[in-house]
């Protein structure tokens, strides 16, 4: 049976009277937030890519039937203090996602196995006076919300071309080369249909994912 919450286990039990109602909400508290970091507590959860928008999306970009139901992550958030006086997200997300093979346009299932230590901050100066301005965590509000955290990671961790491995039956349609060009020369992106991922970086909504391969 599809979960359709996510499920949750403290590692400290002690904190989940504290929590508890932050959690039933989805989001956690900067209070929450503090008593987790001093406890150096981990949260595991299990979301189902149905339940993160913006990684279903990208299955239903596919061509043709995609399986169902979509996969589960497995999500384990650990709270440690950070180095230069702000608390540390040890994140670690591993599973699948369904994405759109770039050469034939249909459902793969791609591996995920995001690991990223995370400094989080409450405002842009406070991130831009780190050593390392690069692996931030911005908290909405002083807030923590655990599903956009991993959908942003795992998104900034797929590449742009997910194709299907050597020895797969994988051809690109009719039309068009394993490049991604129409017979005639004209570039994929003269046909919107035909670049699934186009859009991956709006999805994330962040710079940086230009810089992926």
């Amino acid at each position: 049976m599809t979960r359709t919450k996510q499920q949750m286990i403290l590692t400290h039990p002690e904190t989940l009277p504290i929590i508890g109602a932050a959690m039933t909400a989805r989001r956690i508290g900067s209070v929450e937030i503090e008593d987790l970091v001093a406890r150096q507590a981990q949260l595991e959860f299990c979301f189902p890519v149905a339940s993160l928008p913006r990684l279903a999306s990208l299955a239903a970009a596919a061509d043709g039937p995609v399986t169902e139901p979509l996969p589960e992550l497995q999500a384990a958030l650990a709270f440690q203090p950070g180095t230069e006086g702000h608390p540390q997200l040890h994140l670690i997300v591993g599973g699948s996602v369904v994405v759109a093979c770039q050469r034939c346009l249909k459902a793969l299932d791609w591996p995920v196995n995001v690991d990223v230590r995370l400094t989080m901050v409450r405002m842009d100066r406070e991130a831009e006076a780190l050593a390392d301005p690069l692996d931030v965590l911005l908290l909405a509000n002083g807030e923590l919300l655990p599903d956009e955290v991993v959908e942003d990671e795992i998104l900034a961790a797929l590449p742009l071309a997910p194709r299907h491995g050597e020895g797969q039956h994988c051809v690109a349609p009719a039309g068009w080369d394993a490049r991604g060009l129409s017979v005639s020369g004209e570039a994929e992106a003269a046909e919107p249909t035909r670049r699934p991922l186009a859009g991956l970086a709006a999805l994330l909504g962040r710079n940086d994912q230009s810089g992926n391969d």
